[in-house]
């Protein structure tokens, strides 16, 4: 495992790192990039190497900003994950490329962004967190907009789960060999409500 520093240090470089949920939530490792950062080829290298679902966690005041509505009206996620509508840039064709993927996502932090300047549904999928990041709800979503912010990135994050070649979820073993393989950073949510915590207390 790395420090929560280390961690922020590679973020800020535009490099992808490792996070890992508690093994008795849902146990999973997704890779976490900065939305301010991100680029077309780390948007290829999550979906090559992770295969899960590329998503983009967000606050909420820029969610309402660009109304962006809950997807489900009512939802029955057990985690409540709070996705909303995709979403794809106007400037886009398919919106699927890792390069189109990559410019929707980047749009988001534009100052002048607005609702017209997206189309829905689309293929980017943005995530409200909730506020107070991962002292409020331990999951990737919170962790990428908290890494962002202790980045002094904009306050948003690009996700995407890591799935082995049989199909399976990606456990801390493998985590730690992928991390390893590729030499990215590997943190642990556990780790970043500890740093929270003790330099939230010390700067107050």
């Amino acid at each position: 495992m790395h420090t929560i520093e280390e961690a922020i240090a590679d973020l800020q470089k535009g490099k992808p790192i490792i996070v890992s949920d508690d093994e008795n939530r849902e146990n999973e490792g997704d890779f976490v990039a900065l939305s301010d950062r991100i680029t077309p080829e780390v948007i290829n290298f999550m979906i090559t190497h992770g295969k899960g679902l590329v998503c983009t966690p967000i606050e909420e005041k820029l969610a309402k900003k660009i109304g962006l509505y809950r997807m489900a009206r009512e939802n029955t996620d057990p985690l409540v994950t709070a996705f909303t509508i995709s979403i794809d840039h106007i400037k886009t064709t398919t919106g699927i490329s890792a390069y189109e993927r990559a410019l929707t996502i980047r749009a988001l932090m534009e100052t002048g962004v607005k609702e017209e300047d997206f189309k829905k549904p689309g293929h980017v999928f943005p995530i409200i967190a909730k506020d107070g990041g991962v002292l409020t709800r331990p999951g990737h979503t919170e962790a990428a907009v908290d890494l962002a912010k202790l980045s002094g990135a904009f306050p948003s994050g690009v996700i995407c789960e890591i799935i082995k070649e049989d199909g399976t979820m990606a456990r801390m073993p493998h985590l730690e060999a992928l991390a390893k393989k590729f030499d990215l950073k590997f943190i642990t949510i556990a780790d970043l409500i500890a740093y929270r915590k003790k330099t939230e207390m010390i700067i107050s």
